[in-house]
């Protein structure tokens, strides 16, 4: 009789494999919202476009890392050789580079299309993650602009030490740890490296995987008219994955006549070395050149910061108890979005206008891109390893063919090794007393053996740092924003003699 009743009750649909053995249904049904046609149906594809451009971050960044060595001797020349010798190394950097000035464009898009279409109201947790997304994109553009340690690369990050240590209140605390101590050193590139490659990598999954597998919204329609928008479902995904492509097929044309940027070794720039960020930061840059210390270091970080908590924050603000304000969610995230836009842009163009209408500037970043240009077309140079042997100091005179101080590339310009241009005194412990003019001008910031001050900066082993040849420590003292040093280092040009110059740097070239 049991059999008899069960034949007669209608057959299922037979599930398919996906929805027996995973939940990818389950998470489809949750994304469903309402459907869309024409234009508006094409402007959702920014959804595919951001994940297609997020994956895109994760696999070259990947394939880089399996070169790139984080430390400030071998940095710049592992990028180099994946720039000149890996197969297809410089594409798929370019790809890397380029690609998340292009996810940063993507997620604007995709934010203002939900906006347009009121999603923040339907879908509060899909809007505050791509919100929390761009954030997070924005620290890993920050903080991967210091990596290949080039010129460029080491004045950038003395702008983020500027903005870090200007903050009121926690402005020294945020410089050390971000610096991992009192100045640059190779801690610094190892902590730019974890936040760029571990950190912020891990906290973009986290929100992912929170956004669709923890915090879950309802499905919008029932399951009857879920059934009905299957096949509008299946026409959105081909909608989706064709304006993924073709966007990828525009980026990977673009970054194969485009390169990314890639100069001489940090300790090869020559003074008056003008840093230009990231498209997605030249307006900060910008905005920075207007404002006074502190208050530019507050500006740049709170602005975008509360940008982004105003829009994440957008689902739920409350209805207004007078009608003042009929739409208040609607029009505080215009007037946002409004006043983000018109900053950027503005912002932007003024910077190009500056750069290109002031003739020094003009000139000098010319200079800075031949020089960039004329490293990228040279030979790949090995970093050598340099041990006592090469770097004790030969007699005058002698002709040592094994010898390498002082390489030379096939175009004359130094080699990329770190140890290059240091002076032979840099090499031999300093036991003599410090010049008069040390003790009078440096000593109370710098101690009086250069073990440096409370809050003060240490010199020793100075000279194994980039640009800190005797040379440079000169020049340095003449002028230190040349060098990335800002107040309360001040200029000695007219203070001291050039031999007391000569002296002190010498001097200071040889403490260990």
């Amino acid at each position: 009789m049991s059999e008899r009743a069960d034949s007669t009750q209608p057959a299922q649909p037979k599930e398919s494999w996906v929805a027996r053995w995973t939940t990818l249904e389950d998470i489809e049904r949750t994304l469903i919202d309402k459907p869309s046609s024409g234009l508006e149906a094409w402007a959702r594809t920014t959804a595919g476009v951001v994940v297609m451009l997020l994956a895109l971050q994760f696999v070259t960044g990947l394939l880089l890392g399996f070169y790139y060595v984080p430390s400030t001797e071998s940095a710049h020349t592992t990028v180099s050789y994946i720039e000149k010798v890996v197969p297809a190394g410089s594409w798929i950097r370019s790809l890397h580079h380029h690609g998340s000035q292009w996810l940063t464009l993507a997620l604007v898009l995709h934010l203002a299309q939900m906006f347009w279409r009121a999603t923040y109201r339907r879908r509060p947790v899909g809007w505050m993650a791509s919100v929390i997304l761009l954030g997070l994109i924005f620290a890993a553009g920050a903080t991967g602009y210091s990596l290949p340690w080039d010129a460029r690369a080491f004045f950038g990050t003395r702008v983020t030490e500027g903005i870090a240590g200007g903050l009121p209140l926690v402005g020294n605390a945020a410089r050390s740890w971000l610096l991992g101590g009192s100045q640059i050193s190779p801690l610094t590139l190892a902590r730019f490296f974890a936040l760029h490659a571990l950190i912020i990598p891990a906290i973009i999954l986290t929100v992912l995987a929170a956004r669709l597998f923890v915090f879950r919204e309802r499905a919008l329609v029932s399951a009857a008219e879920e059934r009905r928008l299957e096949k509008w479902m299946h026409r959105q995904v081909v909608r989706n994955a064709i304006a993924a492509g073709v966007v990828f097929i525009a980026l990977a044309l673009y970054s194969w006549k485009s390169f990314a940027p890639l100069g001489p070794p940090a300790d090869t720039a020559a003074p008056g070395y003008l840093p230009r960020p990231g498209g997605q930061f030249l307006w900060l840059f910008q905005m920075l050149k207007y404002l006074p210390g502190r208050a530019a270091s507050l500006i740049a970080v709170a602005l975008p910061s509360l940008i982004l908590f105003g829009l994440a924050i957008l689902p739920f603000l409350k209805k207004p108890l007078n009608r003042v304000m009929v739409h208040p969610r609607r029009n505080i995230g215009a007037a946002l979005f409004s006043l983000a836009f018109l900053l950027v842009i503005s912002l932007t163009i003024i910077a190009y206008v500056d750069d290109s209408s002031n003739p020094l500037t003009r000139a000098q970043l010319r200079r800075q891109e031949a020089e960039e240009t004329a490293f990228r077309n040279s030979p790949f140079i090995p970093l050598r390893a340099r041990t006592s042997e090469s770097v004790s100091i030969e007699p005058q005179g002698t002709n040592n063919p094994n010898s390498n101080d002082g390489a030379k590339t096939p175009d004359g310009s130094p080699s990329p090794s770190p140890q290059v241009g240091v002076s032979p005194i840099a090499s031999t412990n300093n036991t003599g007393a410090p010049p008069e003019s040390y003790i009078k001008h440096c000593s109370a910031c710098h101690g009086t053996r250069g073990q440096g001050a409370p809050m003060m900066p240490k010199l020793l082993g100075v000279a194994s740092k980039p640009r800190r040849t005797v040379e440079d420590i000169i020049g340095l003292l003449n002028d230190p924003l040349a060098y990335g040093i800002e107040p309360p280092m001040k200029s000695y040009a007219d203070k001291l003699t050039e031999a007391e110059k000569r002296e002190m740097a010498e001097w200071v070239a040889g403490l260990k």
